[in-house]
């Protein structure tokens, strides 16, 4: 029963997540989701407990789809629908197609100001995809390598940059 209460409470601090966007500072945007997880976490480390050997790994397993779908849920809400994280506009809405330029611009405006905002974004970045090299080889067993994880891992940054650019996101 306590497991449910988890799963209410993750559910509850998502919905606030999703309704206040924007009005939340830069530290609650980041850490409602990462509590939602660990809320839905714990729910489901309590319910293994009950369980049988058989029936705790088909929970696992689908306790992974579940935060797999709500990764890409969440991936969607932050890459294409504006998300909630407005660094972005500080830089303007051109659109280029030179690899790595913004990366460098960022660099450049770290190295000229010491402004830690382009190093943020950088690395919000980078770990923003940091769940699909996780999730990825616990889902399907074809990707449990790392060189056969690794060439989706870089075709999914590539097809977000470029469903982006189609976007204007």
């Amino acid at each position: 029963m306590l497991h449910i209460l988890c799963y209410s409470a993750a559910g509850l601090v998502n919905l606030v997540w999703l309704l206040l966007g924007d009005r939340l500072g830069l530290l609650l945007q980041v850490a409602a989701p990462a509590v939602t997880v660990l809320l839905a976490g714990t729910g489901v480390a309590l319910r293994l407990r009950t369980l049988s050997r058989v029936a705790r790994s088909r929970y696992l397993r689908g306790a992974l789809w579940v935060l797999f779908l709500y990764y890409l849920a969440i991936l969607s809400v932050l890459l294409f629908f504006g998300g909630l994280f407005q660094l972005d506009r500080v830089w303007g809405g051109s659109v280029n197609l030179e690899p790595f330029h913004t990366i460098r611009s960022y660099l450049r405006f770290y190295r000229n100001t010491g402004s830690l905002v382009s190093i943020v974004n950088l690395l919000g970045n980078v770990v923003i995809m940091v769940p699909l090299g996780m999730l990825l080889p616990l889902l399907f067993r074809g990707m449990r390598h790392f060189w056969t994880c690794l060439p989706l891992c870089a075709m999914v940054a590539i097809g977000v940059e470029w469903l982006q650019w189609i976007t204007a996101t």
